[in-house]
């Protein structure tokens, strides 16, 4: 097996080219690792670095490219970056699945039941038309109020109360079944 070529470092022009690609496409770029992300902003910026990183190693290729297909180069490699990073984040411990020494023996089945049934939610949340996706991800995974959500969203607050109610109801109708809901609006157990 040979070594691989050194890489290539670049020219001044070069740099500045790349500069001026980043000033063209950062704003939108960073847009769209928002709503990749939602309320995770610094792992939004980290996705448009990450972004570039790639433009770096890449720009002896990337500079052959028109703009449209460069604007599109950009967009593939943020959204696979995006992934990447949801996979690492969805890494399981291997040391989670053993039982506290001071755990109840019933303990393990109720973590493994509770598990599926987040797994499955967040599922059900990832199939949601983006705008729902956003406002559930926001409330339950990131604690925000419906009005900071609604300000960040650029939407009424009563536009993110009906997205979180229908949201409710999706999960409730599709893994209502594997965990009990309480409805948030009442602070109370649904009735059967």
């Amino acid at each position: 097996m040979e070594p691989p070529e050194p890489r290539q470092r670049l020219t001044k022009e070069q740099v500045e080219q790349v500069e001026d690609l980043y000033r063209q496409e950062a704003e939108n770029l960073y847009k769209r690792a928002c709503s990749i992300s939602p309320g995770r902003t610094s792992e939004a910026r980290d996705l448009v670095h990450t972004t570039f990183h790639e433009v770096i190693r890449n720009w002896h290729e990337i500079s052959r490219y028109d703009p449209a297909r460069r604007r599109r180069w950009l967009f593939r490699v943020l959204s696979n970056k995006a992934i990447d990073l949801g996979r690492k984040q969805r890494m399981v411990d291997p040391a989670a699945d053993l039982p506290h020494p001071c755990s109840r023996p019933d303990d393990t089945g109720e973590r493994a039941e509770l598990a599926i049934a987040l797994a499955s939610c967040w599922r059900v949340i990832e199939a949601m038309p983006p705008t729902r996706r956003r406002v559930a991800a926001l409330i339950w995974g990131e604690s925000w109020t419906t009005e900071r959500v609604a300000e960040h969203l650029g939407l009424a607050p009563s536009t993110v109360r009906g997205h979180l109610r229908e949201a409710r109801r999706q999960l409730r109708a599709t893994v209502g079944h594997l965990v009990p809901f309480i409805d948030d609006e009442e602070g109370q157990e649904p009735a059967p």
